[in-house]
């Protein structure tokens, strides 16, 4: 059961591979001069507002370099988890998504079911994250920021609003952009 408290999201700033226009996932590539960037205006902003118990990222590089940035103007303990990785998109990691090509999927699948490249689906983020949060959040009750990426953010936003895996607003949110979750309800 997830207790009620506050956790803001973080998507790491931008990385090597989301400049070149390629398929990231759980490809681990480092941040740009203006991922870096991203990360100090994101750490500005978090320092304005009160200050979480714990930051929390996950262990890809682009990441966790996001989440050493936010530490430092933050200065409360960070730790890492993997849990917190991006989806896996197997084969179609590293490749630009210029070249990609395919079709859609057969059999009439639900989109969030489709493992894109033999990775995960969304189902299988989904079901990671329902492992994931509650172990962090027990680990660490109090405000929390997670520094994670996109598609995770996203589905963990759906989690903890209580809507299931094919239910998943796709919303934009930028490299280095900060999302306010809503606190679950104690009744989950």
């Amino acid at each position: 059961m997830l207790q009620p408290h506050a956790i803001t999201f973080v998507r790491h700033g931008q990385c090597v591979g989301n400049a070149q226009g390629r398929v990231v996932g759980q490809w681990d590539s480092p941040l740009t001069p203006l991922g870096h960037a991203q990360a100090t205006t994101a750490a500005s902003l978090l320092a304005a507002e009160p200050r979480p118990l714990a930051l929390i990222s996950s262990d890809l590089q682009r990441a966790s370099a996001t989440a050493e940035i936010i530490q430092g103007a933050l200065g409360v303990p960070l730790f890492v988890d993997a849990g917190l990785r991006e989806q896996f998109f197997g084969d179609m990691e590293g490749q630009l998504f210029s070249e990609l090509t395919g079709c859609s999927p057969s059999g009439g699948a639900h989109i969030n079911e489709v493992r894109w490249g033999n990775g995960e689906s969304v189902v299988d983020l989904y079901a990671r994250l329902e492992a994931t949060l509650p172990a962090l959040i027990d680990a660490h009750p109090g405000p929390l920021v997670l520094v994670t990426h996109g598609h995770v953010i996203q589905v963990a936003v759906a989690l903890l609003q209580g809507r299931g895996p094919h239910d998943i607003d796709w919303f934009e949110l930028p490299n280095g952009g900060i999302v306010h979750a809503p606190a679950p309800s104690a009744a989950q």
